[in-house]
Order: structure tokens, then sequence, then C-alpha cells
């Protein structure tokens, strides 16, 4: 028992002494892939200093064979002449069995110790295979929603915005390759095929370090090919290089008799398209007769300090306010939100759980002290432009979309059975609140109503999920969160639950809902 004490004791204290690293979210903290960068520059700068060493060694190497050619070069084709002279069988003896030796240990010294060194001390900054992962899946969305081709991606135009810079063959591999994945053939067919176009024969010992060649591309593009039953063109591909050519019905055979299996995405493609279809740039809200005004009936106190409001839609309603919230007020938030940010979940029917529905940050902020006097304010500020109550006891969520970030389309009421729609009745009404401009992407859309919201700074997003005094839950507010492209988007979200509002507006109806109170 002792012996099992002292065993725990130590292994805590080894615990205890290790550096503790947390997790990066390279995509959605910009701060983070700053510090990425930085670290590959100091990466870079160390890899010229291991060459500087390297041409060094070969320098010395040089002018080691160089300075043994000469008598070499003397002795050539009068070697008996040569040997009878002393000088020479002096100096050949005594060079052959010093000076090798010696080169031979210095040949083996080994070159570039310390920056070989660095390289291994910082590997463990360097993002994680799901991190790459991530990056890549990302990239898709982006690729998907706004339907970029290969072309325009190389040459840095995401849906008619020209970015500085440009991608590899290495990254047009990746994408590629995760199209194959998902079994999308056509699409990967094209990235691969742009993957071997822009292979750079200068760089082939470059690609062989990194494990990356030809035929590895032209292996899967071949694949693909096959998966679409187009076996001539597999074998016109296969035979492109000698190595491929020469073993190409083998490759065949196996491609033809052990079929790829599509990895699930959960997606609703027909869904998909049309959200998509109104995230890119080329969407126009269709023109209404809603107007701007100013709302001063819902509180007494708009009368005093009427708030902007702009109507999106009646049926069902949607408006905008503007202006609702101060910077400080803002930046308060965003300070005590933060620390406590993780990887965002949604609920599955079961529980919640991660998913890449949602691919963004969420920070679940409580009524604390030292909350409370902004988050109150906030309350203030929804009641004034609502006329409704929120729930204090239910947490408020600030939400981080990175690089790529999305939410697929969705409703925010869930019309199931758990402990919070039971004592709080469903989400009768969404508030979301924008805390940045977002550059490019980022906006809120409604399907069922081809309505887009750009994600502005101070700009406060109200909708109701129920319909008027039936309480029945309006399956038009499926909306969804486009994936940001240029920059980061936060959001503050705000959920009205509607057994808050049994002194304002009568909700005790069951309406279309499977799962009601009084069940």
């Amino acid at each position: 028992m002792l012996l099992r004490l002292i065993l725990l004791i130590l292994a805590s204290a080894a615990a205890q002494s290790q550096p503790f690293h947390p997790l990066k979210e390279f995509l959605t903290s910009k701060a983070h892939r700053m510090e990425l960068l930085l670290l590959d520059r100091e990466l870079n700068s160390n890899l010229e200093e291991y060459i500087e060493e390297l041409q060094s060694k070969v320098e010395v190497l040089q002018g080691f064979a160089e300075m043994i050619r000469t008598p070499l070069d003397a002795a050539k084709g009068k070697e008996e002449e040569y040997l009878s002279n002393p000088l020479h069988s002096f100096r050949l003896i005594r060079h052959m069995h010093e000076d090798w030796r010696q080169l031979e240990k210095f040949m083996r010294q080994p070159v570039g110790k310390i920056q070989t060194k660095f390289i291994k001390e910082k590997a463990k900054e360097f993002p994680s295979k799901e991190d790459a992962d991530d990056a890549t899946e990302a990239i898709y969305r982006i690729i998907l929603t706004h339907g970029v081709p290969p072309k325009d991606l190389v040459q840095g135009i995401i849906d008619g915005v020209r970015y500085n810079g440009s991608i590899s063959a290495i990254d047009c591999f990746s994408i590629g390759n995760l199209l194959f994945q998902y079994g999308e053939y056509s699409g990967a067919v094209a990235w691969l095929s742009y993957s071997f176009d822009l292979l750079e024969p200068e760089y082939y010992s470059v690609y062989d370090v990194l494990k990356f060649n030809s035929s590895e591309v032209l292996s899967l593009l071949a694949r693909c090919f096959v998966e679409l039953d187009r076996e001539e063109d597999a074998r016109t591909t296969l035979m492109a290089l000698p190595n491929l050519a020469e073993r190409s019905e083998d490759l065949l055979s196996l491609y033809k008799s052990k079929r790829h299996v599509k990895v699930s995405r959960d997606l609703q493609p027909a869904l998909y398209e049309e959200f998509a279809q109104i995230c890119r740039s080329s969407h126009q809200n269709k023109p209404s007769r809603l107007h701007c005004r100013y709302n001063a009936t819902t509180t007494h106190f708009l009368r005093l300090a009427p708030l902007r409001m702009e109507e999106l839609s009646l049926d069902p309603y949607i408006v905008v306010y503007h202006n609702v919230l101060s910077e400080a007020e803002i930046a308060k938030v965003e300070r005590d939100a933060e620390p406590l940010l993780e990887r965002s979940v949604v609920y599955d029917g079961k529980s919640y759980t991660s998913s890449k529905k949602r691919t963004a940050l969420g920070a679940w902020i409580p009524e604390e002290d030292n909350h409370w006097p902004v988050l109150n304010r906030i309350n203030i500020r929804i009641h004034d432009m609502t006329g409704l109550k929120l729930n204090r006891q239910l947490p408020m969520q600030m939400i981080k979309y990175g690089f790529g970030g999305h939410y697929d389309v969705h409703n925010d009421y869930f019309n199931v059975s758990f402990p919070t729609i039971k004592y709080c009745g469903d989400r009768m009404a969404t508030v979301l609140f924008y805390f940045n401009d977002v550059r490019h992407g980022g906006s809120t859309v409604f399907t069922s109503l081809q309505l887009k919201v750009p994600a502005e700074r101070g700009k406060v997003l109200f909708w109701y999920n129920m319909r008027g005094e039936s309480h029945d839950l309006d399956d038009q507010t499926l909306h969804g969160a486009c994936p940001v492209i240029g920059g980061t988007k936060t959001v503050l979200s705000c959920w009205i639950h509607e057994f808050d509002q049994m002194f304002i507006q009568p909700t005790y109806r069951r309406g279309n809902r499977k799962f009601f109170f009084h069940e």
C-alpha cells in the first residue's frame, strides 16, 4: 500500500513537472496563426544557418578534392616515372596513411546539430494532423459554397475577390484527396489534374524529401477515373509515367476490385446548394416594401431613446437594430468570454456533441459578479427591442467563427424533450448581436426567404421562431452561417424561451410540436 502511494505521488509530481501547452485554434485565432507565421520565419532562418554550415563543409571537401587532384593529374599516363620520384613516393604514402583517415572523421561529423535540435524542439508547436485536416475542410467549404474552380483558387480569386498569394501542387493534392474521400470524383479529377500541372521539375528533389511525387498524384487521379467508370482515361493517366506504366494493368485491376467507400459528410446536397447560392456575392435580397424606422413603442424607455430598426420580413418576423451596444460593452463581453472559448457543439437529438455542421468556438457567459453589469445592460436592451423577457438563469453564448467557420442550415427551436425545454419552454425567439465587421463571407442567411444578412459590427438581428398566437414552430426560420472567407466573425447569441413570457403573451399551446409541457 505504501509503495503504491509513493508511486502515485511520484507520478503526480512528474505530471506537474511537464510543461503545459494549451491547445491552439489556428483556424479561429488570428493571433495563433501569427505565431505560426513567425515560427515559420524562425524555422526558415534556422534552415539557412544549416545550409551555411553544409556549404562550409562542402567548400572544405571541394578544397581537399582539388588539393589531391593536382598530383593525380601530374601522374596520369606516366605513373612509373612519377613514383620514381622520392618526394612523390613519400607524399603518397604519408597522404594515404593520414589524410583520408582524417577526412573520414571530418565527413562523419554531424552538420547542423544545433539547427536539427531547434526543429525538433519547435515541433511541439506545429499544427496537429487534426488542425491540418480542419484547414483542408475549411477551404473545401469555401470552394463548395462559392463554386470556386481550381484555376481561380490558384490565382487567389474567391467569389470575385482577389487575394494576394496562391496555392501549391501539394495544396491542390490535399483538396483533391479530400474530394476523393467524400466521393466527389469529378471535382477530385479537376484538383488532382491541377496538382500535376503545378509540379515544378526544379523542385522534384524537394518533393521527394516531402514524400510527395507525381506518381502519387497520377495514381489517385487514375483511381478517380475508375470510380467514374472511365477506364481508358485511367489507363492513359497511368501510362504517363514509366514506373506506373509497367504495372498499369495490375493497378487498374486493383482499383476495380477494391472500390472506394465514401466518407459520410452528413450534408443534404439540395439544401446546401440553396444555402450556398444565397451566400455568394452575386445574391441580392429581393426588393420589398418594408422600411427602416425608429422603434419608440416597444417599451416606455424607447420614447426617450428610440432605436433604429430595419424590417427584413414580416412573416416570419425578422428585424435588424443598429447601434444598440457601445464599443466598450462589446469589448467587455469579448474580454470576459475569450478565456472561456472552446469547440462549439450542436444538439443531435440526444446530447450535445461536436459536429462538422458547426465549425466555431463558443463560450457560455455565466452571470457572475464581474460579468453582471454589462450583461444586465444587454438584458435591458433585449427587452427594449423585443418587449420580451430573457431568462437570466440561461447564459448567453459568444461564438467566434474563424477561417472557413460556418454553421449549416438549422432551426433554433429544439422540438424535443430535455430539462431546459421542460421548464422554460422552447426557443420562442432569437437575438443575435454582431461584434465585428466580416470583410468577406460570414453572412447569416434564411434559405426559405432567400434572405442574406451581412455580419456588421453593432448590428442586432432579431426574429421569432414561432408563429404569432398559434405558437406553431416556424420552419421558415431555417437559417445558417455562411463560411467566413476573410477575417473572423464574433457574435453573441441570446435565446428567449416561451414560458418566461407567460405574463406577456400566452404560450400554453401545443401547436405543431412533438413535445409539449403538459405531456
